[in-house]
Parts: C-alpha cells; structure tokens; sequence
C-alpha cells in the first residue's frame, strides 16, 4: 500500500489597494502584506481596480512580498490592471515576474 499525500493549496489572500492606501505612505501596505505572509498566505492577489497608477515603492513593496511568496510556492497577482498599469508593467519586464489580469 502506498501512501499518497497532498500538497494544500497554497492560502490566498486578496488586497483591495484603493488611493487612501497609497496617500499615507506605504509602510502600513508593507505590514499589512508582512502580516499575511506570516499568517500563512503564499498567494497574493492585489487588486488594482481602484488605483490608476503603479509607483516604483508600490513595486518594490510587491517584489518583497512576491520573494516570500515564491519560495512558499506561490506569487504575487496583480488583478484588474488598466492598459497604463499594464505597459509599465511590460516595459520593466515585470510582466513575467508577476501574474498580471487586465481588467
């Protein structure tokens, strides 16, 4: 008899990233990602719905958390990004480190 395990599936948490988080500055975004790595999520989803642009300490921010991320298994991904978003994601090539779905 064999035994068979499975991997769980890696947790997943969504951020809803709105102007207000971006405003006061990115340190509480960094602790609040810190903070569901550390509580176990491997896979990120920020949504960018509600934000038209993408700033390089947003970026770094997400580079830091997808690092984490990665060697759990999973990633960072980066959802409703608007054509702008998307085109600074393509020209810094990050397009191919995240998971990017247009809106």
């Amino acid at each position: 008899m064999s035994d068979t395990r499975h991997s769980p599936l890696p947790q997943k948490a969504i951020v809803t990233l709105t102007d207000d988080d971006l405003d006061g500055g990115l340190s509480s975004l960094r602790w609040r990602l810190h903070g569901l790595v550390m509580d176990g999520a491997c896979l990120v989803v920020i949504d960018v719905s509600e934000i038209d642009q993408i700033s390089s300490t947003l970026l770094a921010a997400l580079l830091d958390t997808h690092r984490v991320c990665r060697r759990r298994g999973g990633g960072i991904v980066i959802r409703h990004a608007g054509r702008k978003m998307t085109d600074v994601l393509r020209r810094t090539g990050l397009d191919r480190v995240f998971e990017v779905e247009a809106a």
